[in-house]
């Protein structure tokens, strides 16, 4: 059977939270998912959502919480001081992942039980998951971009962005268009009906005019 539109609604909701909430499970609870890398000598930082694993080589991971102090956490390992306030209590908006993923699940089980109207409101909550994570990618670039190139250009380490940002990157773009494929749906369900309702009538679905059959 093919796949159609409530398929492939359904598929990308649930393909965008799986993508959050990847992103949403990164260091310090799995230490190699992360945000952002940073790397010197034969050690290893990662940052993620709930924390930071500050060597990978011997585990050192910080507490799992909300928000953390990313510049001391990222100078720790490259001796450079580096404070900024502002991007400490920027992590506390790292939340927005799972949050995002939360919202992309309700999504994806109400386009998958719903019909109808039930498509549209699924595609109404779909766009405000794509808002969501929209905003936590934009704080995800800004913030670790300033700690990398802050980490590039005042050290002999290097820093990079890592699995998670791309895979929130990817999760935005998904929700995008699924919160439109969700919506078309709602009208190709009822154009449907239509044509069924105008069968059961007596009338042909289909072919020029001429050769529908009419009951009377």
């Amino acid at each position: 059977m093919a796949l159609g539109p409530i398929h492939c609604g359904s598929f990308l909701l649930l393909a965008a939270t799986v993508l959050l909430v990847v992103a949403s499970i990164s260091a310090p609870v799995v230490d190699h998912i992360s945000f952002l890398n940073i790397y010197n000598g034969g050690q290893e930082s990662t940052f993620g959502v709930f924390g930071y694993c500050t060597n990978l080589n011997s585990g050192t991971c910080s507490p799992r919480g909300l928000g953390y102090d990313i510049a001391t956490a990222s100078n720790a390992m490259t001796n450079y001081t580096y404070v900024n306030n502002s991007l400490t209590n920027l992590t506390n908006a790292l939340v927005l992942h799972p949050v995002a993923a939360g919202i992309a699940f309700l999504s994806f089980l109400i386009a998958l039980c719903s019909d109808h109207v039930g498509f549209l409101f699924a595609s109404l909550i779909a766009f405000v998951a794509f808002l969501v994570s929209l905003v936590a990618m934009i704080i995800d670039f800004v913030m670790f971009g300033i700690i990398r190139h802050e980490i590039n250009s005042n050290t002999s380490a290097s820093a990079s962005f890592s699995t998670a940002i791309w895979l929130t990157l990817a999760a935005t773009v998904v929700l995008f268009f699924a919160s439109f494929i969700v919506c078309f749906e709602c009208f190709g369900s009822r154009r449907r009906n239509r044509d069924q309702q105008y069968v059961g009538n007596g009338y042909a679905s289909s072919g020029p005019w001429w050769r529908r059959n009419n009951k009377y």
